[in-house]
């Protein structure tokens, strides 16, 4: 084969792989577009809403799937940002719900943008902490402090090496000094209430 042959049959190869990277930055910017509104939806409570968008994630994460599967050695980073940012929406859902959390295989991602995912969910819910206190619903803030713990722990437990779990330690770190902050909240949050009723 001479050189024009190589070099046309590369070209066509490399015109493929751009376009496919152009369709794949398209779905991945809506995805995490999308997980955003989403997670304003469960913050907002309009849970309707969010079942709506959260059905269109999904089939844009199934496109993406299919795309980054015809070359996964160009295109599997592509997936970590959209992914991560649909664990979040998936998992703060669960847990605002009282529902089971979904593992990576529900979700159908990578173990590992699943965990730096559920990383990302810990400051949501030290979002929605606040926002029951702000309103004065603090019944259950508590419960929510105990999940933020509990994926705190697990996810601390998870001792691998950065090549691996990428920046999932850093992520640790962030979580971990969220949930002090958040648990300060909640001491100072009851104690006022204490107070109050001690007034009364």
């Amino acid at each position: 084969m001479d050189l024009k042959n190589i070099f046309s049959r590369i070209t066509s190869n490399l015109d493929e792989i751009d376009q496919n990277r152009e369709e794949i930055l398209k779905l991945s910017r809506q995805m995490i577009r999308d997980c955003s509104v989403a997670i304003k939806s469960i913050h907002r409570k309009e849970f309707t809403s969010y079942g709506e968008i959260i059905k269109e994630i999904r089939d844009k994460h199934q496109q993406l799937l299919l795309l980054v599967e015809k070359n996964p050695t160009f295109f599997s980073n592509y997936l970590k940002t959209p992914e991560q940012e649909y664990v979040e929406a998936l998992s703060l859902y669960s847990i605002i719900q009282k529902e089971e959390i979904p593992g990576p295989g529900d979700c159908n991602v990578s173990e590992v943008n699943y965990l730096l995912g559920l990383a990302d969910t810990i400051g949501e819910l030290r979002r929605n902490v606040l926002d029951k206190i702000r309103i004065g619903e603090v019944q259950n803030i508590e419960e929510i402090l105990n999940v933020m713990e509990d994926i705190y722990s697990y996810l601390f437990a998870l001792d691998y090496p950065k090549g691996i779990t990428q920046d999932l330690r850093r992520k640790t770190d962030i979580a971990r000094s969220l949930i002090e902050k958040t648990r300060g909240d909640i001491s100072l949050t009851i104690q006022m209430n204490r107070f109050k009723e001690s007034i009364k």
